[in-house]
């Protein structure tokens, strides 16, 4: 009998909006092979809600779509697309980099609401198409920041170390072109910049955004990708460990355990599961998929955006996804203002797509960090999106600019800083989908590269920005902010030191 070849869909759930109103839950369905001789396609829907396209602003919210394969016995490996021979309904459009890593799926007419695409169809390779392959299929969302140009730096002195034009630190900079590097004052990194190398992201072009922090449920389906010795580095427990066993940690509502164990003698790997219940019934509906992941070092978010095919985020670009095109305010959080909720917050529907800060504020923003986290069992990280519901604004969803959320408060970003010279040697190279036998990034140019690989050496390179749920002053979650946590060079941090780091990539747009 013919084998047939097995469609696994697999969304990275990078977010959910409260409740199936206004869920913010990215999904694909109908997947199929179409195999036309020469002319393979991946065929299936996807849809989201709260899309958007503005074309005032020249921003839009989309799909990152990428897909692995394996045989049977063999490792998963990734799917580039060939560039030709795809199709995409009317109303929508379609971009792709050069390799084919994957596909930003998006309108192309300004409007907001549900986003359904149907029909996708993306050109394969004909092996793939006419072999007999297991299939996975991921999709993330992510934003879509335009070119042009910010202030860098809030002018809010020397205490926080904030670009500025000068050591006084009370004049932001404006960058306004790729090719800025003079005339930028940076404390952390000992004076004025001579001019960057022209390849380090500077956030004056166009990029994506992850939306959402990574979620538990998205880096549940990494580690289910991997080779038992590649999940034995990106874990905190032997793979072979018996079921129930935390992947990461038991503390602060990390929910990922080995669902089956893996076997260390035959390479085979553990399959993971969600299990916030406790109950070794896994990713029901209430089992905390949804929750930003934590417990992530430096290595583990080098590992998932080179295996998605994307990149770190440098800090000039977090501080343009925070205040976009809008002069500075001294202080400020991500939502633009200096006014936040300073109450412990109360969790409903815990673990589910609806869990809900039900009081959260109306008025200021909202904003995941020590002084608001709840005491246990809720003492951890948010759903993602949390304080996004119908009614809420940037302010009290805590957005940012351009519709980017959680950059202040829940986890840490990990960004490039240009305060070192292992972070000026970013050049904005992205993952190409793969990893070494170790599980580890290749990519000579990210912070971390120790004997070949990005391992779970330094993380000098890296600067901690937003704040998290261990900020016990909300002066370190300002935007511009660049002192205490967010100051390079950094000492490699362990797992159990990392409970309140998680993760976000992007792509330079093309």
């Amino acid at each position: 009998m013919k084998k047939m070849k097995k469609l696994i869909v697999f969304i990275s759930l990078i977010a959910f909006l409260q409740s199936t109103v206004f869920a913010n839950g990215i999904t694909i369905s109908n997947v199929s092979i179409i195999n036309n001789g020469s002319n393979g396609q991946l065929k299936f829907d996807v849809s989201w809600e709260n899309g958007w396209r503005s074309n005032t602003l020249n921003n839009w919210d989309a799909a990152w779509v990428f897909a692995k394969y394996k045989l049977v016995e063999g490792q998963w490996q990734h799917i580039y697309f060939t560039l030709a021979n795809n199709t995409i309904p009317a109303g929508f459009n379609l971009s792709q980099p050069a390799g084919g890593e994957g596909s930003f799926l998006f309108r192309n007419i300004s409007g907001s609401g549900t986003t359904t695409i149907t029909d996708v169809r993306l050109g394969i390779p004909q092996n793939i198409s006419q072999g007999l392959f297991d299939i996975k299929v991921f999709a993330i969302e992510m934003v879509y920041i335009p070119q042009g140009q910010f202030y860098l730096g809030d002018g809010s002195g020397p205490l926080n170390y904030t670009f500025a034009t000068s050591n006084s630190y009370l004049t932001p900079v404006l960058i306004d072109n790729e090719n800025v590097g003079a005339g930028i004052y940076d404390g952390r990194g000992g004076g004025m910049l001579s001019t960057l190398p022209a390849a380090f992201p500077k956030g004056y072009n166009a990029f994506y955004s992850m939306k959402y922090e990574l979620s538990q449920g998205a880096y549940r389906d990494f580690l289910n990708t991997l080779s038992y010795p590649q999940q034995v580095n990106h874990t905190g427990n032997t793979p072979s460990s018996v079921v129930g066993t935390a992947a990461l940690s038991t503390l602060n509502r990390s929910y990922i355990e080995i669902k089956t164990p893996g076997i260390s003698a035959s390479n085979t790997p553990a399959v993971y599961g969600c299990d916030a219940g406790g109950n070794n019934v896994f990713d029901e509906t209430n089992d905390g998929e949804w929750v930003a992941c934590n417990f992530l070092t430096w290595a583990d978010q080098a590992a998932y955006l080179a295996w998605s095919a994307l990149r770190p985020m440098t800090e000039f670009e977090y501080e343009k996804m925070c205040r976009g095109i809008l002069a500075p305010v001294t202080g400020e959080y991500a939502w633009g203002n200096t006014t936040s909720f300073l109450t412990p917050y109360n969790l409903t529907a815990a673990g589910t797509t609806g869990e809900t800060a039900g009081n959260a504020s109306t008025t200021v923003g909202n904003a995941n960090v020590f002084i608001t986290n709840p005491g246990p069992p809720n003492n951890g990280p948010f759903r993602n999106g949390v304080f996004a519901t119908v009614t809420s604004d940037r302010v009290t969803s805590g957005g940012g600019f351009y519709g980017v959320m959680e950059l202040t408060g829940n986890m840490f970003e990990q960004c490039i800083t240009t305060a070192n010279t292992f972070g000026r040697a970013f050049n904005g190279e992205h993952g190409n989908g793969m990893l070494n036998v170790n599980g580890y990034a290749v990519l000579s140019t990210w912070p971390g590269w120790v004997s070949g690989q990005i391992s779970g050496g330094s993380d000098d390179g890296i600067i901690y920005k937003g704040g998290s749920i261990n900020i016990t002053s909300n002066n370190y979650i300002n935007v511009s902010n660049r002192g205490a946590y967010a100051a390079p060079p950094n000492i490699s941090l362990g797992r159990g030191s990392s409970f309140h780091y998680g993760c976000r990539g992007g792509r330079t747009a093309f």
